[in-house]
Formats: structure tokens, sequence, C-alpha cells
């Protein structure tokens, strides 16, 4: 059994997850592209909805034609040209009533996190079970006391309080959880927006957690160390979830 089989399996029979931890590698101009998995033909709706995808078993290689949404692929780095991709994402956004005016919506759209534009050719998103080498992000879709535990796990050598940056109702799953991460190299949290959420069809409860690849040992062992915590909440609800 891989060692990541066995973090995920471990990952997900101590937070009681419904999804499976994600891997995310992407691939730049100059990296080779695996020959297996092949290029998925489908075509989905959006980056986070290729998220909730593998969490439920599937493995996806993806170009950016297979992406769905182009805010997506233009944060993930996709795009060499994605200044009308922007300016279509602010006028959608503003002409369904998320923002009060078009300079709050543009706001949000330019001020977000983006990859270096044109340089990604495709994206690994698949169970972290099935990789066989470090991914370079690991996603979690869990709920709001799941992500609780994650945190803590992040957290659990330092303490101290956590920045969790927000791209503001917008770009939650490719710009706050994988883009920052890669960039930044640290943890963080979305809540997700109205478009990742239709696309998704995740329920209402559900978050998502985006680490670096090279936090995963650390978060495994933080969240076995805190059986006994994990197990309080739980057994106080006799059983619980």
């Amino acid at each position: 059994m891989s060692a990541f089989k066995t973090m995920s399996q471990d990952l997900v029979a101590g937070l009681s997850l419904t999804y499976e931890p994600v891997g995310v590698t992407l691939y730049r101009e100059t990296d080779p592209i695996p020959a297996d998995p092949p290029f998925t033909q489908e075509n989905l709706k959006s980056y986070c909805q290729a998220l909730a995808l593998a969490g439920k078993g599937r493995t996806l290689l993806l170009a950016k034609e297979q992406m769905g949404c182009k805010l997506g692929t233009s944060v993930l780095g996709f795009e060499a040209d994605m200044e009308a991709f922007l300016d279509d994402g602010v006028l959608e956004k503003y002409g369904v009533g998320l923002y009060g005016t078009e300079a709050a919506s543009a706001a949000t759209i330019h001020n977000s996190t983006y990859l270096e534009a044109g340089k990604t050719r495709a994206a690994l998103i698949a169970p972290l079970a099935t990789f066989r080498e470090l991914p370079q992000v690991v996603v979690f879709t869990a709920d709001s006391e799941q992500v609780m535990w994650l945190l803590y796990a992040v957290n659990y050598d330092r303490g101290g309080r956590m920045d969790l940056p927000q791209s503001g109702g917008a770009l939650g799953g490719c710009a706050d959880i994988t883009a920052l991460p890669l960039l930044q190299g640290i943890p963080n949290v979305t809540f997700l927006g109205l478009g990742c959420r239709l696309k998704s069809a995740l329920d209402a409860c559900h978050l998502m957690l985006g680490l670096p690849g090279n936090a995963l040992e650390a978060l495994h062992q933080h969240i076995l160390a805190m059986a006994k915590p994990i197990a309080m909440l739980r057994n106080a609800r006799g059983g619980g979830k």
C-alpha cells in the first residue's frame, strides 16, 4: 500500500470524511505530462466540480478546454490572454446581484491570486490515494467541524492566530485553496462562491481547505495525534457522525 493511500485512509477514518482528500498537480509548459491517466474528454463545469468529483473517486487529467469556468482557468495559469475572461466575470458577478457596484465586483476579481498567465498546460486532479508522487496541493472537501480539526492540525506545532485570506466570494476553489497555497506555501480555507457551489453541487454545509503538498505528512501525523479530542467530541454526541 502506498504512503499516500495510507494517509488518505487514515484521514478519511479519523475525520469521518464524506469526500476523499484530493491531490492536485499542475503541469507547466516544460513539464512532461504523464501518459497515464489519459486526458479526460468529458467537458466539466469548473475546477471546483473537478475537485468534488475527485473527492468521490474520479481521476481527471484536464486541459483548459475541459475545465469549463474561464475564471478558474485564468487563475490557474491556463490562459495567456485572460483580460476578456476577467471582464466577463466582473460583469457576471455584478449582473446577478452579488455586488452593489461594478467597481466592487472588479475589485474582487482583479485583486485575487493568479498563477503566471499562459504557463499551465494540464491539471491532474485525483484522489490522494492514487498518487505515486507528492501532489503540489492537497484539497479537502469537508464540513465546518472537519475543517475545524484540519485547522487545528495545520496549526498544531506553531499555534497562534491564523490568517485565512478570502477572495471575497468568488474564485474560492481556484484562487484561495490552490493558487495561494502554491504561491505562498500556506494552507487556506474557502467558503466557496455562488458559481463554485452551482457548478460543484456541493451540500450547503461543505467548505474546502487546501494546503501545500509538503505540509501533508505533518497534517496526517497531527490528525492521528488528536485522536483523543476528536473522539471526545464524537462521544459527547453519543457516537456522532
